[in-house]
Parts: C-alpha cells; sequence; structure tokens
C-alpha cells in the first residue's frame, strides 16, 4: 500500500516548529546573504570552520597546500557529526510528536510514542557528547588544559563569559537527557518491565504481610498499578524534555563555534 509521504513529512513539520525545533540548517542565517547575530556560531562554522578543504586542488589534480592537523581533523569530525546526529533527533522527536495524540490511556504495551522517544533520546545524548568533546578538543587546541567540570571557569577567564554561561545550560540539558537515557538503558527500558516491578514489589509486600494476594481479590487495581508509574504516563513531560533539549542543544552549538572560532583567532593574532 503506498503511503503519501509527503502528507507524513508535512505533518511533522508542523508539530516541530510549533514547538520550536527547527532544523540545525536554518540557523545563523537571517536570509541567503545575511548573517544572524543570534546564532553567529553557526555562520562561522560555515564560513570559516576549523579547517578548510583544498577544493582547487581536488579539482587541478595538485596536492592540498597543507595536511590538517590531528585536533582540526578531530574539531571537523565532531561538527559535522553534531550536526548529523541533530537532523536524526529531529525526525525522531517529528514522529514522538505525531505519536503522542493516538496514545491509549492505559496499554502497556510499547507504542510508536516509546519507540520514536527512544530514537530521540539516544541521539541527542550523543549529540551532546559530540559537543562536549568539541569544546575540549578546542580548548586543548589553544593550550587550555581543562575537563566537562572545569570548562566554563576556563572560558571566562578567556573572556568568554556569555558563551560560558550558554554552555552550562547545555550541559544542564544534556545531564537531563542523559539520566533519563541511562535510566532506561541501565534500569528498565519499557513500561511492561515497569508495571511487572510495580506487580512484584505490590506482591511481595502483601507477601510479607502475610495477606492474601489472589488475582480475583486484589486491593489495588491493575489499572491503578499502572498509574503509579507518573513520570512514564506523564507523556507530554516527556516529549517536552525531548524539545527543550533539542533548543537547548542549539543554542550550546552556537556557543561552541563561537569559542572555537575566537580562540583560533587569536592563536593567529
Amino acid at each position: 500500500m503506498a503511503v503519501d509521504l509527503d502528507v507524513l513529512r508535512n505533518a511533522t513539520e508542523e508539530l516541530l516548529c510549533s514547538r520550536g525545533v527547527l532544523d540545525v540548517d536554518t540557523y545563523g542565517w537571517l536570509n541567503e546573504n545575511d548573517e544572524d547575530p543570534e546564532f553567529i556560531g553557526y555562520a562561522m562554522w560555515a564560513r570559516n570552520p576549523p579547517y578548510e578543504h583544498d577544493f582547487n586542488g581536488w579539482q587541478n589534480h595538485t596536492p592540498p597546500g597543507r595536511a590538517p592537523t590531528e585536533a582540526e581533523q578531530r574539531l571537523m569530525e565532531l561538527g559535522h557529526d553534531f550536526f548529523g546526529l541533530m537532523k536524526t533527533a529531529r525526525h525522531f522527536i517529528g514522529h514522538t510528536l505525531l505519536h503522542q495524540p493516538a496514545l491509549p490511556s492505559l496499554d502497556i504495551e510499547p507504542t510508536g510514542f516509546d519507540f520514536n522517544w527512544f530514537g530521540a533520546l539516544v541521539a541527542l545524548t550523543v549529540a551532546g557528547d559530540r559537543l562536549r568533546d568539541f569544546i575540549i578538543v578546542t580548548m586543548r587546541k589553544a593550550n587550555k588544559q581543562c575537563k566537562r567540570d572545569n570548562v566554563c571557569d576556563r572560558l571566562r577567564e578567556s573572556g568568554l563569559g556569555n558563551e560560558a554561561h550558554a554552555l552550562k545550560e547545555g550541559f544542564e540539558a544534556i545531564d537531563k537527557v542523559t539520566k533519563a537515557r541511562n535510566e532506561v538503558v541501565h534500569e528498565l527500558a519499557t513500561l511492561p518491565a515497569h508495571v511487572e516491578r510495580l506487580l512484584i514489589a505490590s506482591e511481595r509486600e502483601a507477601s510479607d504481610e502475610h495477606r492474601g494476594h489472589a488475582p480475583g481479590n486484589r486491593e489495588t487495581p491493575y489499572e491503578d498499578v499502572i498509574r503509579k508509574d507518573e513520570e512514564l504516563s506523564d507523556v507530554e513531560a516527556r516529549a517536552n524534555l525531548l524539545c527543550d533539549c533539542y533548543v537547548n542543544l542549539i543554542k550550546m552549538g552556537d556557543s561552541s563555534f563561537r569559542i572555537e572560532n575566537a580562540l583560533r583567532q587569536r592563536q593567529q593574532s
């Protein structure tokens, strides 16, 4: 059966835009020629990246003027990976929002919402990891040894206080989705497993208190057991977690590219 993919794309695009989850490629420019000062970092990345490829050399079959350093190569890889992962995250966020209105009220089977929410969660955390590594490589390239815990302090010492503030907010957003990811990766990933845990806990409590707990004589209805898992049932909070993290990572990406550009210009001057 043929599916009209344009209808699907338009529906997800409308939902994403309504939440402020815009394509990462749209940032940095007011139009085709004018840079957006609010997200100038993306324009810096496009016009003056950490390493410029020698495309003339490729066309003329001549060796490049120079080879990139290991740090430059790593920065280019991390930056492009960030863009790809943000596009991946946006795809999954869009389909998460698409499935949200159709969620059944008391169905414990995994749904399209759950599948896409998990995919978005993983993509966002990995995108955050790429930005973290991008900043650390940038600082070390500028002879400013640091780790994530002190990178903001190092930036303030370098006169990049605004960028440090935006970076701190980005790290906080990453921590939230990382916590959610760790819970589903290292704890229990699906609602049926959480319900099973709650049912077993209820039966163990009844057993410990020497009370009968036959299936037909339970004091707590099955539906109430499901409702106890408030974190999983609050689908709007889960959707907001993804959208908020995406927007914060966009801001963090802007700051990361600004920082790299500023420190590189200082080294070259």
